[in-house]
């Protein structure tokens, strides 16, 4: 069921793209594999789904991610905008800026601009989470003064 109004979506897991995401990313070796992939909103050129892209100019994707036991998504990091990990199931290592977290589910991991991350899975069942990557509403402290650096250079 999909319903649009013009102030809301409402989007089901039928309606929802699943595939799966293919290990692109030669340059990130410790990146395993390819994994299961759930777009429940957006839609990203890099990862096939269904939804319209036109959704949100705000949001850039809604996944539901199947990590199976040992697979990870290698370190990397967004310029410009925020993500977070929502672990849903299982149990994983996530490294947030060169630091490694060992969590359970019910842990959310928020990403600002440019920092960089990873997630793995370090239990003994499939890792299921959710993650979203969004335009940041405001800037940060750290990026205003790169802004103001770069426009004194």
């Amino acid at each position: 069921m999909v319903c649009k109004g013009e102030r809301f979506i409402i989007r089901t897991e039928e309606d929802a793209s699943s595939y799966v995401c293919p290990n692109k990313h030669t340059d990130r070796p410790d990146e395993a594999g390819s994994y299961p992939n759930m777009t429940i909103l957006g839609d990203e050129p890099a990862q096939p789904g269904g939804c319209d892209p036109d959704d949100s100019v705000n949001f850039h994707y809604v996944h539901i991610t199947t990590l199976p036991v040992g697979a990870c998504v290698g370190e990397h990091y967004h310029h410009t905008n925020e993500q977070f990990y929502l672990v849903l199931k299982g149990k994983a290592e996530i490294t947030l800026c060169g630091q490694k977290f060992q969590v359970e589910p019910y842990t959310i991991a928020v990403i600002r601009p440019g920092g960089k991350h990873g997630i793995r899975n370090i239990g003994t069942e499939d890792l299921v989470y959710v993650a979203c990557e969004i335009e940041p509403a405001r800037k940060y402290p750290y990026e205003l003064e790169e802004a103001f650096a770069a426009e004194k250079a």
